[in-house]
């Protein structure tokens, strides 16, 4: 099974027993895996059948978002503090990474890089009686933040499954797990059709179970599902980027960014899904479709799509695509800045769509 689904299920019985961390950072391109352990956490330390403890929650939990701080004071503040009535205090600090920006100047406000200092030095001696969480899909794996935690072992990234037989295993569990008979063959299909991350993989079978209601789900759910969720969009964006239609390209796009979460974690989710699609598709041009496994609907749509592009432009695509990832991760300011304009930007020049411009490769 997939390393991080192990990590996932072992954090989940550490905290479900009481073996708690005095911090988590918790990062990575998998909302889903950091909503659980944060559902986990609040369960164990917040118990819901205790009405003790959920009298006393407005003192014993306290949530934060980087971008509402001018600094890590508040945060210091409440981890510090003694917990009424409990044994341990729950503080949550989401998007740590937007402490301070925009706030240069104010009173009372830091520079962005003190924040994240302050917050390196609490984790070298943090409180005994304060459980902090710092959380965010948008968390640079190579921040001094993580690096800082990964000594102290509280620092854990969570990825999409590294192979499509750990993804249909996890979906095949999940959906027995509900109480729902997923036939192999349809599970297969939404691999094929979402990907292997595990957020995607969830929203998916949610969806696919609302569309079957009572009765067994089929594989005809499935189809349906596709059309219908924003991974089946990534089908609507290439082929519209096959097509050289910038403008039905990027309305696409902005409907993938239209969930209201945090700008950052979706556009990594939307460029898993574009580079593993560039790649599918490049595998159909050069290969012919016996080379790509996938249930027949989508591999009649991956054909389609081979005839948009000629191997030269999804040779520059793809490559375009790599350094968008290191862009996002921190290698270019302004990308990491404006996460949704970089994507952008790669359909304007996939889309030949500036004239004289030549593609970022």
């Amino acid at each position: 099974m997939n390393g991080m689904n192990d990590e996932l299920e072992g954090l989940e019985r550490s905290i479900a027993a009481g073996r708690l961390q005095p911090v988590y950072v918790l990062h990575g391109d998998e909302p889903a895996a950091i909503r659980a352990l944060l559902q986990a956490l609040r369960r164990r330390l917040i118990p819901p059948g205790d009405p003790t403890a959920q009298a006393m929650a407005a003192f014993n939990h306290e949530r934060f978002d980087g971008a509402d701080l001018r600094g890590a004071g508040p945060v210091l503040a409440a981890c510090q503090q003694v917990p009424m009535l409990a044994a341990r205090r729950l503080v949550e600090l989401a998007n740590p990474d937007d402490m301070a920006k925009g706030a240069a100047g104010e009173e009372g406000s830091s520079s962005p890089a003190a924040a994240i200092d302050a917050l390196v030095q609490y984790i070298q001696a943090p409180s005994p009686t304060t459980t902090l969480v710092i959380h965010g899909s948008g968390i640079d794996g190579r921040s001094r933040l993580v690096n800082a935690c990964k000594k102290g072992g509280y620092a854990h990234k969570f990825e999409a499954f590294k192979k499509d037989e750990d993804a249909l295993a996890f979906v095949l569990g999940q959906a027995h797990a509900l109480g729902r008979a997923l036939p192999r063959d349809a599970a297969s299909t939404l691999v094929a059709a979402v990907g292997t991350g595990r957020s995607e993989l969830l929203a998916a079978l949610d969806q696919v179970m609302l569309h079957a209601g009572d009765a067994a789900i089929t594989l005809a759910d499935v189809e349906v599902m596709v059309a219908r969720t924003r991974e089946g969009n990534i089908f609507h964006l290439t082929d519209a980027v096959g097509r050289g239609d910038a403008a039905a390209a990027l309305g696409v796009l902005a409907q993938m960014f239209s969930a209201g979460e945090k700008e950052t974690g979706v556009a990594m989710q939307v460029l898993a899904m574009l580079t593993r699609q560039v790649r599918l598709i490049f595998t159909a041009k050069v290969g012919g479709p016996d080379a790509v496994k996938l249930p027949p609907f989508l591999l009649r749509q991956l054909e389609t799509q081979a005839r948009g592009y000629s191997e030269a432009r999804l040779r520059t695509a793809y490559a375009a695509l790599v350094r968008l990832d290191s862009d996002l991760k921190g290698g270019s300011h302004v990308a990491y800045a404006t996460p949704f304009m970089a994507l952008q930007r790669w359909i304007l020049d996939t889309c030949r769509a500036l004239p004289g411009v030549d593609a970022r490769t």
